[in-house]
């Protein structure tokens, strides 16, 4: 149990031995497979040791009493869901109490106290974990006996509908079905999934936060989505049984790139490229080639950053100092989630985790007056009982 969470119990006179039904739900990195998700295409993410922590317990009446212990926030929301409440923590529950109402259950009341050790902003998902986690909480409750990736849908579904994001399945998916032994290879059409052992003796996974969010976020997400889209429909006028625009080969993509508008041209050839990355990058970890893992990394923030177009100068310059100036040191670096701010993920040698952290802090707060955070994360397993 999170030790802030213990204080919270006790500062609001609750004993922990009265909830019944405790969960922890991961957050999640993404090795590679960026924005490919929502095209039908490969990933590769895989759940942390950071994540939200789960307690639940029955109560009479018919009203779920919610506490949001990181925000020191409590609201009662009434059964069964209608619609929004305005609270936007409140409605990543309600949009999944909503999916189990529309599969016929009738939720009854509970309390629920969450937190966790997700940072905010930081592209580790919390948001995926707190959807995750209420789906694995209810599906136990209700003894609904759906399976992990039913639920991964389940969550996609409520974001989709609910919230209104057009997000893909990886982060929920990676959330739920984590494995402890490594990120897992997912196929977002088909759901298929293996974990990838990714064993690289020496190196460490870190996460560098720009502390940069910029608002293009929200309003160019879905753009991307309907960019990608219009190239799908222009491959499907000579490929009509082309289903996804991740199944498209580069040979297809050839074939009518001179119909595509250029910045359209531009979305499609990384969506292409990224999907061939994600298996190429497969076979590296297995492997143990940290080179080849390296500039497959790179590559990939090159597409993000010049035919995808979601990453920032302050992102861009992360990547470049850790990359380039530090190469001895870093295998590879790449803006890691939606983009236009957020980390970048690098392979760093363990022994210059620290030389590194130095560097980039000097070097950055030089450019920006601004302080990046670090996060060292190991791999661990997805939503679980505690």
């Amino acid at each position: 149990m999170l030790s802030h969470i213990v204080d919270y119990l006790a500062t609001n006179s609750m004993s922990d031995d009265s909830f019944s039904l405790r969960l922890h739900s991961p957050g999640r990195i993404n090795i590679i497979g960026e924005h490919t998700d929502y095209t039908g295409g490969w990933v590769m993410p895989a759940a942390i040791d950071k994540g939200i922590e789960f307690y639940a317990r029955r109560i009479e009446g018919s009203s779920l009493i919610l506490h949001a212990v990181d925000l020191d926030k409590s609201q009662q929301l009434p059964l069964p869901v209608t619609g929004k409440t305005g609270e936007l923590w409140v409605d990543y529950l309600a949009g999944i109490v909503e999916q189990f109402q529309q599969l016929g259950h009738e939720i009854p009341g509970l309390e629920i106290v969450f937190g966790g050790n997700v940072p905010r902003g930081s592209g580790m998902s919390s948001s995926a974990a707190l959807e995750g986690g209420m789906a694995f909480l209810l599906n136990e409750v209700l003894a609904a006996g759906l399976s992990r990736p039913e639920l991964a849908r389940l969550s996609q579904r409520s974001s989709n509908e609910f919230i209104g994001v057009p997000t893909g399945i990886m982060d929920q998916f990676a959330s739920l079905n984590g494995s402890p032994d490594g990120p897992i290879l997912l196929n977002c059409d088909s759901l298929d999934f293996q974990p990838i052992s990714a064993d690289l003796p020496g190196y460490r996974w870190l996460l560098v936060n720009s502390m940069v969010t910029h608002e293009l976020g929200s309003s160019e997400y879905p753009v991307r989505v309907a960019e990608c889209q219009e190239a799908l429909e222009a491959l499907q006028k000579i490929f009509p049984d082309l289903a996804k625009l991740s199944h498209a080969s580069q040979d297809q993509l050839e074939a009518v790139i001179d119909d595509l508008r250029p910045i359209v041209r531009k979305r499609a050839s990384y969506v292409v490229g990224e999907n061939i990355r994600v298996r190429q990058m497969a076979q590296a970890l297995k492997a143990g080639d940290v080179n080849t893992v390296g500039k497959l990394l790179n590559k990939t923030h090159q597409g993000l950053r010049d035919d995808f177009q979601v990453s920032c100068e302050e992102v861009d310059l992360l990547q470049f100092l850790a990359s380039e100036n530090f190469r001895g040191a870093v295998a590879g670096s790449r803006i890691m989630g939606g983009g236009f701010g957020g980390c970048t993920i690098n392979l760093v040698k363990a022994r210059e985790v620290n030389f590194l952290k130095a560097f980039l802090k000097r070097s950055y707060r030089e450019a920006y007056d601004k302080t990046p955070e670090f996060y060292e994360v190991n791999i661990g397993p997805g939503t679980r009982l505690i």
